[in-house]
């Protein structure tokens, strides 16, 4: 298994216990006014690493995920790459509404000018995406209720109903920030099938400027983050070996959530803020009409999403074992105290 990895959003794991790029540049004029970070210059096109160790090998197709992309499958002169990009003077000044997942903007600033879309996905691409590890331990829990029936002669009888629930010994949550890199590492269009049947090639650019174009009253284009560097099933392996040497013989689960994973920019128009509102997805379930609306709304969305995936890489700044020697004491005392408590990793 290769050395490389990439972590989807919501990678989970369970194991029982037994034993040449075209270069675009933003417009002097394409300027706002914002304390948020600048971008800055970067002369290595390599994995950028704040410990210095041997980059990942290209990873084997069969160890990423299946809702992750694999950014060395596309040809190297159109993958953009941080150094490339020339710095900007000033971050993008389109508004956004913040969620878990990251960000979008239904500002009309960036849906006719593909320089402000650029100059607003180069700002947000400047906050790296949050990963943390949760480790779960539980024991399964059986129990038995008893309910009063009523067979057909009227008489009532007792039935033994036979239950199972899982039991939490221990929740922990270690944050990952530290291991993440500031900077993100490369951006690529990963193309679509149609695409690759065409023998198309996609530039991040042509992926901006097909939805500046596009007058749909539903679109969006996307953005998503993702981390690579680590194989996370190795990762869930060794920490499951580290808690079972503490003598705990339960079932153990782990799971590295994301957060900021993503940037996204839709139409501004009534119809989009409207099928996109909260209030307007509770009342289609509370109403039952999402049965009705739900496929014709998902249907617009996709006809009017860009064709191509957008990824940018960010890379981990140290290795794995590196992220083990200095926690593993905190994740074994915390497995042996029964903690359900947060930890922020350390690093060296």
């Amino acid at each position: 298994m290769s050395e490389y990895g990439a972590v989807p959003v919501g990678f989970t794991g369970e194991q029982n216990p037994s034993a040449n790029t075209s270069i675009w540049t933003v417009p002097p004029d394409a300027t706002s006014s914002s304390d948020r970070n600048f971008l800055m210059p970067n002369n290595d096109k390599g994995v950028p690493n704040d410990n210095a160790y041997p980059p990942p090998s290209a990873p084997d197709l069969g160890d990423l995920p299946p809702n992750y992309y694999d950014i060395s499958i596309v040809p190297n002169n159109v993958v953009l790459h941080y150094n490339e990009v020339t710095p900007y003077t000033q971050p993008s000044s389109a508004q956004v509404e913040r969620k878990s997942e990251g960000v979008v903007s239904f500002d009309p600033l960036v849906d006719k000018n593909p320089d402000q879309l650029w100059l607003y996905f180069m700002t947000y691409l400047n906050e790296k995406p949050s990963l943390t590890v949760n480790i779960h331990g539980y024991h399964v829990e059986h129990y038995t209720t008893y309910e009063r029936r009523q067979a057909a002669d009227g008489s009532y009888h007792t039935h033994a109903v036979h239950h199972t629930r899982n039991v939490t010994d221990f929740n922990i949550n270690v944050d990952l920030a530290p291991y993440v890199t500031q900077q993100w590492w490369r951006v690529a269009v990963i193309p679509s099938k149609k695409a690759v049947a065409a023998g198309e090639v996609v530039l991040f650019r042509d992926a901006l400027e097909q939805y500046t174009r596009s007058d749909k009253s539903i679109k969006e284009i996307t953005c998503q983050k993702q981390v690579v560097g680590w194989n996370f099933q190795e990762l869930q392996d060794k920490i499951k070996a580290l808690i079972y040497s503490t003598g705990y013989r339960n079932h153990i689960t782990i799971t590295f959530p994301m957060g900021n994973h993503r940037i996204s920019a839709r139409s501004p128009s009534t119809l989009s803020r409207f099928s996109n509102s909260t209030l307007v997805r509770v009342l289609c379930v509370v109403s039952c009409l999402c049965i009705i609306f739900g496929p014709i709304y998902l249907c617009l969305r996709a006809a009017g999403s860009t064709r191509d995936q957008i990824v940018a890489d960010y890379a981990m700044a140290a290795p794995i074992d590196t992220f083990l020697h200095f926690n593993a004491g905190v994740i074994a005392n915390a497995a042996i105290s029964r903690s359900q408590h947060s930890h922020i990793a350390y690093i060296g």
